[in-house]
């Protein structure tokens, strides 16, 4: 009897029992454990901001590091911990400045930009009337008239019935923007920390690694770690880099056909560019749709210099950044842009594509593995 408890299969076979209560459990009182998750979540959400901050900002950090202030630590000039905190200053600082500089230069445009369309939305709508005017005198103008009124009172119904369910929940929104500062500025400050000591972080991690961790397996672990934190970084930096070079792109070709709302237009776009395949086209709609009510054939030139400015950036700018980092093919990039949307939003969208190309190239690895062992077993 000492034996079969001691077994291996029999603690496996115990293991798997466990696991099954305990999922039963979870899924009986599923609302419950749903509500915990949720409060766990909301306490931790300061400190995933502060791990998703300090991760993006170790990038100009290691910059800094590496390529500035090590020279100067090798001459002797400062000492290594003066080193290692002047980068992470300095990235700070660089941060800092270019989020003033944003709000400095580029949104008082925007508010111009957005201002001067919301006055001169009047005017469009007078434009439209005359354009139904215009076709009342070619032919049945009052069935055209009659279609637009019931559109427009439609409309105008839509919007009261948006800004009476909104008045209610104005308090929320207040507590949750609130809300939502206080934990990107908690954020802020601990990824200061983590930043600080991330030597030491991750020297723990891997001490509690080989410590705990299945040994036969370590290595391997330490092999996707450093593979996920390389696709990660690529993917971000290469983005951010292709999103500035099409917003750049998008406002000097606007500006040399003389568009509307160029500054405003081009952002939006820009912004969007960071979604994978699907997001220039996502920024380039309310774009159309803003110059469409200014000029309907500017907008039919904005749509042809989108398409042939998307078309020189997934061919010619993108390969060039990114080379074959993500390893992916079409396919997946646009199932994996689905599943990450429909989970996370936009969010999920920008992650999901370095997520799923981790996960196929592990697949992929595996895969290799397998079958080269069936070959070596059938020699």
């Amino acid at each position: 009897m000492e034996e079969i408890m001691n077994s291996k299969s029999f603690k496996q076979n115990i293991l798997i029992v466990t696991y099954g209560i305990i999922l039963f459990l979870a899924l009986m009182n599923l609302s419950s454990v749903l509500n915990m998750l949720s409060k766990v979540f909301s306490i931790i959400k300061p400190f995933l901001y502060g791990f998703i901050i300090a991760y993006v900002l170790n990038i100009p950090y290691k910059w800094f590091r590496e390529k500035l202030f090590y020279s100067i630590e090798r001459k002797n000039a400062i000492s290594p911990k003066s080193a290692k905190n002047l980068s992470l200053l300095t990235s700070y600082i660089t941060v800092i400045i270019l989020f003033t500089l944003m709000f400095w230069f580029i949104v008082p445009q925007l508010v111009s930009s957005v201002t001067q369309l919301v006055q001169n939305v009047p005017s469009y709508i007078h434009s439209l009337e005359l354009l139904i005017n215009q076709i009342d005198d070619f032919g049945p103008g009052a069935l055209y008239e009659e279609q637009f009124a019931n559109i427009w009172t439609d409309w105008l119904e839509r919007l009261n019935s948006i800004l009476a369910d909104m008045i209610p929940h104005i308090a929320n929104y207040i507590v949750s923007l609130t809300s939502g500062i206080y934990n990107w500025i908690i954020g802020l400050i601990v990824s200061i920390y983590i930043l600080n000591a991330k030597e030491h972080l991750l020297r723990q991690m891997t001490r509690v690694l080989y410590a705990f961790g299945p040994q036969k397996h370590n290595q391997r672990i330490m092999e996707l770690a450093t593979r996920t934190n390389r696709m990660f970084i690529g993917f971000i930096t290469g983005n951010v880099i292709d999103s500035v070079i099409v917003g750049i792109l998008c406002f000097l070709g606007m500006s040399i056909f003389k568009m509307p709302y160029a500054l405003l237009v081009s952002i939006i776009v820009g912004v969007f560019n960071i979604i994978p395949i699907v997001g220039p086209f996502i920024g380039a709609i309310p774009g159309v749709f803003i110059i469409l009510i200014v000029d309907p054939f500017q907008a039919l030139l904005f749509t042809i210099f989108i398409l042939a400015l998307q078309q020189f950036d997934g061919n010619i700018i993108k390969p060039r950044i990114f080379g074959d980092r993500v390893g992916l093919p079409s396919l997946w990039v646009l199932i994996s842009i689905l599943v990450g949307g429909g989970l996370l939003g936009i969010p999920g969208m920008i992650i999901g594509v370095p997520t799923f190309a981790l996960i196929y190239s592990i697949l992929r690895d595996e895969v290799n593995i397998r079958l080269e062992d069936d070959i070596d077993k059938k020699k």
